[in-house]
């Protein structure tokens, strides 16, 4: 599994960090699947026992300048992560005016999230901030349990 992304354009940054801050007021932890083309952000709780159900799906064409994943295996070619979205709101506030976010999984001692904000200065050095998100890596044999919920055709009408 493999997955490395980069986001330099600083409206695409505003409008992730602005997605996943509202993820975060919404559950303490949720789900992150990662497709070849897409990001979904999933909370699934039980509705049966008043839970909340999200479903936040982003194409990474519209946010990532360089997006690169390599799933378990060739024909699930997905990772599945759970993760607790408030430390990735945290990490994406320090790049607010930065020049570039690299998003990395990486395995040191643990499965993490790395987000490296690359922030501008006066010399030509630039200053790196990095931060590590723990996250859990699902089993495929659960994935099953994260599938697209099922919504009833909605008849809306403005007047």
């Amino acid at each position: 599994m493999r997955f490395r992304a980069k986001i330099v354009d600083l409206a695409c940054l505003n409008h992730f960090s602005r997605v996943i801050n509202t993820i975060a007021k919404l559950a303490k932890t949720c789900t992150l699947r990662l497709t070849a083309s897409k990001l979904y952000f999933i909370l699934s709780d039980k509705v049966a026992n008043g839970g909340i159900s999200m479903w936040c799906e982003l194409c990474q064409g519209n946010f990532f300048d360089e997006f690169q994943m390599e799933g378990v295996a060739a024909e699930h070619n997905e990772i599945y992560l759970e993760l607790v979205p408030e430390n990735l709101s945290r990490a994406l506030k320090t790049a607010q005016s930065a020049k570039a976010v690299k998003i990395k999984l990486t395995n040191k001692h643990c499965p993490c999230l790395r987000v490296a904000v690359e922030l501008p200065t006066l010399s030509s050095s630039s200053r790196i901030v990095t931060h590590d998100i723990p996250v859990g890596v699902i089993p495929r044999r659960l994935w099953t349990d994260f599938r697209e919920p099922r919504v009833p055709d909605f008849d809306v009408s403005l007047y």
